[in-house]
């Protein structure tokens, strides 16, 4: 009977502090765990004892009192984690997130739960030690990976497509598309154009998170192949081409991302309301409704408001020459008033269809000295260059990259560990 109790007693030690000792889960869950060991063998006890965990959601408007009550837990512990809110704010738990309770178990009974997880989000949880007098709340950060990969495809389908049948993070074609935005038409991407990226990635549990830095890409666009290498000054990165020339112009080539033109300009256009052929002056993008609208390059906003045919519109002035305007918008973005400055890539409103449209698009205008033209003719945002011995050192910087880039055919890829750190 001594050797019983003492198995019992440790075993429910165990089943506290073996907890403890494995975490943080790094998995989230684990599978079930059943202590067994050599004495419950030569014993041959009746009974067993392990460690019971119930998995569950937040449910809608669900309370974390309730929770913690139609678990069992202790009104001692229950008042002692609502008013503990320096680690977690009980308050603002998220419905549809997971969570689990760990409680000691002995044959098919399960005592009250002595731990609570609660998986935050990606890269933490929250552990809650339920005893009564001695509740604690400890977050958890599980470790984080950064990866370097090289990964290669052929355009199949559209781009996130093709990404994601390569076990590429789809979310790299907006970065693509950011690099290449004066060089690469990707609305016109085509079956059978090619890529190659070297990137890093943050992963957790293997699973990719978010696509830290491009490093080095190659695209072959219509035949023809187009290099892009990072460049890091003063904390900011900028993307050259294999002889040193910003990526970087004047004006972004469309105002909203990944759309499609529905209307080119055409100065004897039929038009689609009136009926009339009247020259359109403008580019239209049609996107679906809410989509962000960007600012195309640096300048002072000089209307923004709405019209009759226009509707709500915002106009940008960028210097003594150049003007754009955004047309048709469902609503213009906050702060967007005469007087105030915007930056490339900022939004400047929403799509929409106010005014004269038939249906959600932006229709984006382009003045030169006071004359609208066709802003996909115009050459005169040129990239900038570097200094000679700038040039000469990105060019040796980069020479080992465009040989690993070069090396690598359009079926292969490869993964390479850069650092593994808690985030």
């Amino acid at each position: 009977m001594k050797y019983i109790f003492l198995y019992l007693l440790s075993l429910t030690i165990f089943a506290a502090h073996a907890t403890k000792s494995e975490l943080p889960f790094n998995t989230f869950f684990m599978d079930s765990v059943k202590v067994k060991s050599q004495e419950q063998k030569n014993i041959k006890m009746p009974f067993w004892v392990g460690l019971s965990q119930k998995y569950g959601k937040i449910k809608s408007n669900q309370l974390f009192s309730s929770l913690l009550k139609e678990n069992g837990c202790s009104e001692k512990s229950i008042e002692s984690i609502l008013k503990n809110n320096e680690v977690f704010n009980v308050g603002k738990i998220m419905s549809g997130t997971e969570y689990c309770f760990v409680s000691t178990q002995i044959n098919d009974s399960v005592l009250s739960p002595r731990y609570l997880i609660y998986n935050e989000d990606d890269y933490s949880y929250v552990v809650f030690d339920l005893l009564d007098d001695k509740t604690t709340i400890t977050r958890y950060q599980r470790p984080v990976e950064i990866r370097e990969r090289t990964a290669t495809g052929v355009i199949k389908g559209s781009l996130w497509e093709t990404f994601d049948k390569n076990n590429v993070n789809p979310a790299i074609a907006t970065q693509l598309a950011d690099i290449f935005a004066y060089t690469i038409n990707f609305f016109k991407v085509r079956e059978d154009d090619k890529f190659k990226i070297v990137y890093d990635e943050k992963l957790v549990n293997g699973v990719s998170q978010e696509v830290t830095k491009v490093k080095a890409v190659v695209f072959q666009y219509h035949g023809k192949d187009y290099y892009a290498f990072a460049n890091e000054q003063n904390g900011r990165v900028d993307y050259l081409d294999e002889e040193g020339k910003s990526m970087k112009m004047r004006f972004l080539m469309a105002p909203v991302k990944f759309s499609r033109i529905s209307s080119k300009y055409n100065t004897h256009r039929l038009h689609p309301v009136t009926g009339q052929v009247k020259g359109h002056f403008g580019t239209d993008f049609a996107a679906p409704q809410g989509t962000p609208i960007y600012a195309t390059a640096d300048g002072i906003v000089s209307e923004a408001r709405f019209k009759q045919y226009n509707g709500n519109y915002v106009k940008i002035r960028h210097d003594k020459t150049y003007e754009t305007q955004y047309l048709h918008m469902c609503r213009i973005a906050k702060g967007m008033r005469p007087g105030a400055r915007v930056h490339q890539g900022d939004v400047i409103g929403y799509v929409g269809s106010t005014g004269l449209a038939t249906g959600p698009h932006v229709c984006y205008r382009f003045w030169k000295n006071g004359k609208q033209v066709d802003p996909f003719k115009e050459k005169d945002a040129k990239a900038m260059m570097l200094t000679a011995a700038e040039q000469k050192a990105f060019a040796e910087k980069t020479k080992e990259m465009r040989k690993e880039l070069d090396a690598v055919s359009y079926g292969g890829s490869k993964s390479i560990v850069l650092t593994a750190s808690a985030k």
